[in-house]
């Protein structure tokens, strides 16, 4: 009987895996559905020794494989959940009052939980309307400062039983959250410092006592950055990170529980009378999108984007709408408004889910802009920009009947700058860019493109981008933008005004000037094609190398990762060694956020600078977005 020849042209993984390979190329199937290292070379790899390095390989990537597991999990749970906010346009335009149908309800049930997790199965969630109103609350014998939302004291969602939390105490819970709230926020969010009279980031505090999603993903999110500094203690003992690791996996389980009744909730309740509820709700898929992009979680964040956008979409539409029938945002923050106000005071600072609002409004903004560049689509959320990024207001009857203490009268009505260090125009011109690429290529696809007309779109793109860098230019060559001094009664507040940083950051007008020349530089790549040798391009690039090396430090990347990867891509060889060194020069830093999958992006495209030559008209920054096989959202 004649022997089947087993094939030695399968990948490196599945030989050390010991597992039939289709030999696929570039990637295996079975690689692909794991997704794992799939490696192909006519050299044995050197770890493949048959001794020691081939034993140490196989048992990390047992452990690859089982990381990967929790990942697909979420990603099957996610994915339910696109399919429920597709209906909820259907579902919450309604004018009735009318809960949504139940199988809409019951697209993704409850028991669908993360089966292979450290969180236990066999805890039940009883989703009764009477229980929606009345958590259990575990037994406690400490007190702390910071609750965990779990124990009933707020929020109408039913707590998950006992054997579905984590085995961490209320006081390790309060070491965590304080953690968060001290360390890891102001290090995603270093240009937000709100001020002292605005009783700083208060809101933030009531909203994790409140929020069970965004406290377990708050937490999961402080256990990673802590696992990373115990990664570079010498003397950490493997205990820690064991632990840290496990906590990790078990929090980041429960913020998706949590999100997924949340999310039940406002669908059966609706959007319309539920304004607070829906407001939260966001919030927790805006921050669990943060949360992935800054552990590097693959993919995830589309479908987080695409949920937290529809939501917004949907308290638009039922609470931005003035008496007259207008658009305005600030009436949607007039109905979060604190009592007995029905509008918020000059004097008085903003509510928690006033504050909550305009924070992650300010988020999404800024994520779904710059994920429209990597998606070729326009942004999902730029029919709203007029009403919230620009300083005209159509709507100048009804400001006339405000009185005039109002906060809500300030213009813009989300001023970027405040949250992310970059003004308004920068964002809205790469949002207007993008939607000009996607035209391009809808017009090109259709045979109808007139450059005569793509010019005339972009001339205005590139007039306001270039007046208002003259204007930062000079702003910076006279010095007007330092820090001013205070006299009188405003003296002592300007030492409370959060504008100080313990971190050495570079300033909102330098971090402007380097978004709108890359701004500037990806509008000359829609019109120009891939072509890094064009003269404009070159003077782009080279004037955004200027400026970031005039950074006070290399850890300022951290808020430039877009324009660092812009930039990046279209530099030239001789060039590369700059990006190089300013990502070495992070050290340690370079491991948190995005700046990894930016100085990835950039390296594969150098590396296939003789293939892109060859094919330039296939090749454009969204290409290179999507260069290491799923869309990168570098926030």
């Amino acid at each position: 009987m004649a022997t089947k020849i087993r094939s030695s042209g399968g990948c490196w993984t599945c030989r050390l895996r010991r597992k039939k390979c289709d030999e696929e190329r570039p990637l295996c199937k079975g690689c692909l559905a794991l997704e794992i290292d799939c490696l192909y070379s006519e050299e044995k790899p050197d770890w493949m020794d048959g001794g020691e390095k081939q034993k140490q390989r196989a048992e990390w990537l047992k452990k690859e494989v089982k990381r990967k597991a929790a990942h697909r999990r979420e990603l099957r749970f996610l994915q339910g959940l696109e399919v429920r906010l597709e209906s909820l346009d259907a579902s919450l335009t309604d004018d009735s009052d009318t809960p949504a149908p139940k199988n809409l309800v019951n697209t993704v049930p409850v028991s669908a939980r993360l089966s292979d997790s450290s969180t236990p199965r066999h805890g039940t969630l009883d989703t009764t309307p009477n229980s929606a109103s009345h958590g259990a609350t575990p037994p406690s014998d400490t007190s702390v400062s910071v609750p965990s939302p779990d124990d009933g004291r707020s929020g109408r969602l039913p707590s998950p039983s006992l054997d579905l939390r984590p085995t961490l105490s209320q006081e390790e819970e309060a070491h965590s959250a304080m953690m968060y709230l001290d360390y890891v926020f102001p290090f995603l969010f270093p240009y937000y410092r709100p001020s002292f009279a605005d009783v700083g980031r208060g809101w933030l505090l009531v909203l994790l006592t409140k929020n069970k999603a965004l406290f377990h993903s708050a937490l999961s999110l402080a256990g990673y950055f802590y696992g990373i500094v115990l990664g570079h203690i010498q003397d950490a003992p493997r205990a820690c990170h064991d632990h840290n690791a496990e906590v990790l996996h078990e929090r980041q389980g429960l913020a998706l529980q949590w999100l997924q009744l949340e999310m039940q909730d406002i669908i059966t309740r609706g959007v319309k009378g539920n304004l607070r509820e829906a407001n939260r709700v966001m919030a927790s898929i805006i921050q669990l999108m943060t949360c992935d992009v800054a552990i590097a979680k693959p993919g995830n964040w589309v479908m987080h984007l695409s949920a937290a956008t529809e939501l917004f979409n949907e308290i638009m539409k039922h609470h931005a709408a003035t008496p007259h029938g207008t658009i305005c945002f600030m009436a949607v923050l007039l109905q979060l408004g604190s009592r007995p106000f029905s509008w918020t005071p000059k004097s008085h600072p903003w509510g928690s889910d006033q504050a909550t609002l305009r924070f992650f409004t300010a988020q999404l903004l800024f994520f779904d802009t710059l994920a429209s560049t990597a998606l070729q689509q326009p942004p999902r959320l730029q029919q709203w920009h007029q009403y919230l990024l620009t300083t005209l207001d159509d709507d100048e009857e009804t400001r006339r009947h405000w009185p005039d203490s109002e906060k809500e009268q300030t213009l813009p009505h989300i001023n970027l700058q405040e949250f992310l260090g970059v003004e308004n125009w920068v964002i809205a011109s790469i949002a207007e860019i993008a939607t000009l690429d996607h035209w391009k290529k809808e017009m090109k696809r259709a045979g109808s493109l007139s450059f005569t007309q793509l010019l005339t779109r972009a001339a205005p793109i590139a007039q306001r981008l270039r007046t208002c860098l003259q204007a930062l230019e000079e702003t910076t060559r006279t010095g007007q933008g330092g820090p001013a001094s205070v006299d009188g009664p405003q003296h002592l507040l300007q030492y409370f005004a959060g504008s100080f940083s313990p971190q050495l950051m570079h300033g909102v007008t330098l971090n402007t000037r380097i978004w709108a020349q890359a701004a500037l530089t990806y509008l000359s790549l829609v019109l120009s094609g891939w072509q890094p040798s064009c003269p404009e391009i070159q003077h782009s690039v080279a004037k955004t190398i200027d400026m970031l090396q005039s950074l006070p430090s290399p850890d300022c990347l951290r808020t430039l990762v877009w324009p660092f990867t812009v930039t990046g891509c279209l530099a030239s060889r001789c060039q590369e060694q700059i990006f190089r060194d300013m990502v070495d020069g992070m050290g340690p830093l370079k491991v948190f956020g995005t700046i990894r999958e930016g100085f990835a992006i950039m390296c594969r495209v150098w590396e296939n600078r003789a293939e892109i030559d060859e094919h330039p008209d296939q090749w454009d920054l969204a290409a290179c977005l999507n260069c290491l096989s799923q869309p990168a959202l570098l926030i």
